[in-house]
C-alpha cells in the first residue's frame, strides 16, 4: 500500500453523529479531529475514529451505560463542549491533572525500562483497585480520564525526550563561556540498527 493511499484512507476518518451511540463526540487538537468519550473525557487517537474501536472502549470501560438512550449521550456531549470554553472550570483543571498524571506515569515507565503496555495493562487497573479500596468507588471514575494507552505513553516519552534535548541545546547556547567538547560513540543493537551516542560537556 502506497503512502498516498494510506494518507487518503486516514483523511476519510471523520466524526459522524452515529458515534454518539458509543458515547463519543469529537475534539480538534493541533488541527486533527479525534474522538472524545463523553463519559470519562478520554481523547483517543485519530486512528481510533472507527465504530469497532469506539465500541471496544465503550464496552470495556463503561458497560453500565449500555442501556442509556442516545439523547443521554447527546446531552453529555453538549455539556462537555461547553466546559471546554471554561478554562477556569473544574473540567479544565481535571483535564490538566489527567495529562500531568499521564506524563508522570510515562516517566516512571521509562526510568524502570518497562514496556509501554504496562501502564494500561497493570498500573491503571492497580491504581483503580487502590483508590476503590482506600478512598471509595466514586473516585475511581476520575482515573478514567488518564490516557495510558501504548501509543499515548510512547508520545509522552517522545515529548519529554524532545524537551530534554531542547533544554540542553539552550543551556549550551546560553553558557557564559562558549566552550564545550563533544564525544561521539556509535554502535549497533541486537536488531543491527545503528545507535549514536553524543556526549556534550560545557561550562
Amino acid at each position: 500500500m502506497t503512502m498516498d493511499r494510506v494518507d487518503k484512507n486516514f483523511r476519510k476518518r471523520k466524526y459522524t453523529e452515529d458515534f454518539l451511540q458509543y458515547g463519543f463526540t469529537s475534539i480538534i487538537t493541533a488541527g486533527i479531529e479525534k474522538p472524545q468519550c463523553v463519559i470519562c473525557c478520554e481523547v483517543l487517537s485519530a486512528e481510533s475514529m472507527k465504530p469497532n474501536k469506539l465500541k471496544r472502549h465503550f464496552d470495556s470501560k463503561h458497560p453500565s451505560f449500555a442501556g442509556k438512550d442516545i439523547n443521554y449521550f447527546r446531552s453529555k456531549a453538549d455539556g462537555l463542549k461547553k466546559s471546554r470554553f471554561d478554562t477556569g472550570g473544574q473540567y479544565h483543571k481535571h483535564n490538566i491533572a489527567a495529562v500531568e498524571a499521564s506524563y508522570l506515569v510515562a516517566h516512571r515507565i521509562t526510568r524502570a525500562m518497562k514496556p509501554h503496555t504496562i501502564a494500561e495493562d497493570l498500573l491503571l487497573p492497580a491504581a483503580k483497585d487502590i483508590v476503590r479500596v482506600m478512598i471509595g468507588n466514586e473516585y475511581v471514575q476520575k482515573l478514567n480520564a488518564i490516557s495510558l494507552s501504548n501509543d499515548t505513553v510512547r508520545r509522552r516519552i517522545e515529548d519529554m525526550s524532545a524537551d530534554i534535548l531542547d533544554q540542553v541545546i539552550q543551556e549550551i547556547k546560553s553558557a557564559p563561556l562558549p566552550i564545550f567538547s563533544i564525544q561521539l560513540d556509535e554502535s549497533t543493537d541486537v536488531a543491527n540498527c545503528a545507535q549514536l551516542l553524543v556526549y556534550a560537556r560545557y561550562i
